[in-house]
């Protein structure tokens, strides 16, 4: 037995891209399975030059839904795969399978990133960015999800608004994407991949419900960045004269909204997360459970940019406060925020992918190599490829589980790093996730100057909740050989060098290179490199225990479920008919 794959024996004599349509539709819809098969005349591929290509757009609910700006995750496109399986081209063998595909590659989108990966993503793949057009200017932490500038998902408004302007699925753009698979075949991948010798590539892909990974602008919702929606100015809008606030019982049927948070300009109106026909209220922005007391939802007639500036939101009923107390009296602390999801009996939306290709980076050799290579595979040898892959092995625990243990029973020889992101396993519907009603909160009591922060990532993203400290226990040994304190971050309000210095060598011996904490509380996860130096462990009959403890003094809210990303070394043999897969 011989490696046929060396340095001084390949090379490149020419390169190309061949684009290899989806099998089984020219559309698709939320959880469906998206089937390719790469041809085996594609004799040679470059998978770290190959990327999925398609075309993705958005859909209201079905019926007479209240409108609303939705986008897609601030990953992008790679949210639209929620698992991946790669077979040979019999589909007898499977040579890699990611379960919770998306979880892992949200790892790899919130700490491998910096300014020029997020822009590029962006351009690329539709991945969320910064608009300095959508800026807060209350002291709001940065969103990606705030921006109505240059969103691919939807149309820019332009200039200002008419009473005919009612949002629907007309106003979603239809969005190219072009996205990279990050498995060891693919990406991660420096071989290049004999294609003829595994008689073809099989690969499915399971797409995600749409309430997991479509999402209302941070800039509407009030439970997201509650300082960063609009802000009620006045009734008269007036720049120079005494404020004009409603009184008790007062009835107004137009309002006229502050410059804070950009929203001036002669593109304010642009800028305006807000659509005709959508429903709102307002709240106090220091307590998102102070709304105000108006005679019933308000519905946006008109959006118009006035004389001196301000934006002018007309209401199609005429509307009164109708209690005392100060929540009851619109101020320059009340916000606008959306209901037309978070209050609806159910929000339903969809998404369509459509013209689904995986584009490859077919690469040409001399036929002399390609002789060779069967020669060698007749002569009894076996061409052997090692990749970088990634098994994950779940497990759950209960929101009353304060000291929890749970045994990883992993089979693989050459193990890098164990990767583990505790998600929140509570059962949410569609309009929950998409509006971040009763998620998870990611800074607690209102701490800072989000007032809250809630996540809409749940289904893909860790969450922290009250961990006090984690420790593995290997062979009988504890390791590290004290606990990894974490408590600083469960409070909200610091962070754990210990834990970061631990994150910083599990994300790098598992390929992914820790370019960026900011995410650290957002996407909180956790686990153990093996090895130094890009070295590896066998797990092999090997006792691997994670030792959590809930034990701070409160507890925690959520139940989670662990996705324990085992990534490995992964090596496929090659002979005559058959490919055997060595974990």
């Amino acid at each position: 037995m011989s490696s046929y794959w060396k340095v001084d024996d390949t090379m490149r004599i020419g390169q190309r891209f061949v684009s290899i349509p989806s099998e089984n539709g020219l559309e698709y819809s939320p959880e469906q399975k998206i089937q390719i098969f790469v041809d085996p005349s594609t004799k040679f591929m470059s998978g770290q030059d190959s990327y999925l290509d398609f075309n993705f757009k958005i859909k209201l609910p079905s019926g007479s839904p209240v409108p609303t700006k939705l986008a897609l995750d601030q990953m992008g496109g790679s949210a639209l795969i929620k698992n991946i399986r790669i077979y040979d081209g019999s589909r007898g063998t499977i040579l890699e399978e990611l379960d919770s595909y998306s979880s892992l590659c949200s790892v790899r989108y919130d700490y491998d990133t910096d300014d020029s990966q997020r822009n590029f993503r962006a351009l690329r793949e539709g991945a969320g960015v910064h608009t300095p057009g959508n800026r807060g200017s209350r002291g709001t932490s940065q969103s990606v999800m705030a921006d109505t500038l240059t969103s691919p998902y939807f149309k820019k408004v332009e200039g200002n608004q008419v009473a005919t302007d009612t949002w629907t699925d007309d106003a979603f753009l239809t969005a190219k994407l072009c996205i990279p698979l990050h498995t060891g075949i693919f990406a991660q991948n420096s071989h290049i991949f004999p294609v003829m010798m595994t008689n073809g590539l099989y690969i499915e892909i399971d797409t995600p419900p749409a309430g997991e990974v479509l999402k209302q602008l941070d800039s509407v919702i009030r439970t997201r960045r509650t300082k960063l929606n609009p802000y009620f100015h006045s009734l008269n809008g007036s720049l120079t004269g005494a404020d004009d606030w409603p009184a008790n019982a007062s009835t107004f049927d137009t309002f006229y909204v502050s410059k804070r948070n950009n929203l001036s300009g002669e593109d304010a109106v642009s800028k305006f997360p807000f659509v005709i026909g959508e429903t709102f209220k307002f709240v106090d922005d220091d307590d998102i459970t102070a709304t105000s007391n108006i005679s019933g939802t308000m519905t946006i007639s008109e959006i118009n940019l006035s004389a001196n500036g301000l934006i002018e939101v007309k209401i199609d009923t005429a509307r009164s406060n109708n209690g005392a107390g100060a929540s009851a009296i619109l101020s320059e602390q009340s916000v606008m925020y959306s209901v037309a999801v978070e209050e609806a009996t159910s929000y339903d939306p969809s998404y369509t992918i459509s013209n689904v290709n995986l584009v490859v980076s077919e690469v040409m050799l001399d036929p002399g190599y390609e002789r060779g290579m069967i020669q060698k595979v007749r002569e009894g040898k076996n061409i052997e490829i090692d990749i970088m892959t990634a098994t994950n092995y779940k497990h759950s625990i209960l929101a009353s589980d304060r000291q929890s243990t749970f045994q990883i029973y992993a089979q693989n020889s050459r193990a890098k790093s164990l990767l583990i992101v505790p998600q929140d396993a509570t059962v949410y519907s569609a309009k929950d996730q998409i509006s971040a009603t009763g998620t998870y909160e990611i800074l607690k009591n209102g701490d800072f100057d989000d007032t809250a922060l809630f996540s809409n990532r749940s289904a893909y993203t860790g969450c922290c909740d009250e961990l006090k400290d984690i420790q593995y226990q290997i062979q009988g040994r504890l390791s590290p050989s004290r606990p990894i304190d974490v408590s600083k971050i469960a409070s909200r309000k610091s962070i754990d060098a210990f834990h970061l210095y631990e994150l910083e060598k599990m994300l790098d011996n598992a390929g992914i290179v820790p370019r960026s904490f900011r995410a650290f509380k957002d996407n909180f996860v956790f686990g153990r490199g093996f090895g130094v130096n890009q070295g590896a462990m066998d797990l092999r009959g090997k006792d691997l225990a994670v030792i959590l403890k809930y034990t701070n003094a409160d507890a925690p809210a959520k139940g989670k479920l662990f996705n324990s990303f085992v990534v490995h070394v992964r090596r496929f043999m090659i002979g005559t008919g058959s490919v055997q897969v060595v974990l």
